[in-house]
């Protein structure tokens, strides 16, 4: 696969919140340089709700390379759960954001087909077996780079047929080291 032009996909949220519940974190700058070597990747889209706070989080991934597809996100509401028993409130009601990125993601990988060879998707998001059941059809899927075996969807697995990884199985290249804030202190 020397010289093919391989575009990755990134389910951006999926990616973020799967991160956010492991013991480790994710290096997105090793990420890109990993994904370019391994899987001949020459453009990296990464998908995300545009939310303002998170413009340092774009810019930084922008220094490293990849190239943004922002959807601005719906508002909305939880409601508040209350116990059973007692009726007191066990979750508050909570503003939250959603972006459905899935949809936009699906397009883009759909209608820039004739642009690369083929496709790495990362997501463990089963919202996209059948998008990945027709690259797989019309040999388009390079693989699915799931970001983490354990919470990957059964649906995702079997469509991708054999063409899946999993960044965990991955996880010495990928991890964000931590700094030492006064550097090595070892003798």
């Amino acid at each position: 696969m020397h010289g093919a032009n391989n575009f990755a996909f990134i389910d951006g949220a999926n990616l973020h919140y799967t991160y956010e519940n492991l013991d480790w974190k994710i290096d997105y700058s090793k990420l890109i340089l990993f994904l370019k070597a391994k899987y001949n990747v020459t453009f990296a889209y990464y998908f995300l709700g545009k939310i303002n706070e998170n413009s340092n989080l774009y810019k930084e991934l922008e220094s490293d390379g990849y190239y943004l597809k922002l959807k601005t996100p719906t508002k909305y509401t939880t409601e508040e759960e209350y116990c059973p028993y007692c009726w007191k409130v066990i979750a508050p009601e909570l503003i939250r954001y959603k972006s459905d990125c899935d949809s936009f993601m699906t397009l883009e990988i759909i209608s820039n087909m004739s642009l690369y060879d083929k496709a790495v998707i990362i997501t463990s998001d089963g919202d996209f077996d059948e998008l990945v059941k027709e690259l797989v059809r019309k040999d388009k899927l390079r693989l699915v780079f799931a970001p983490c075996r354990d919470g990957c969807s059964g649906l995702l697995v079997t469509a991708a047929r054999g063409r899946i990884a999993f960044m965990d199985d991955f996880k010495t290249k990928l991890k964000k080291l931590r700094r030492q804030p006064y550097g090595n202190l070892d003798p």
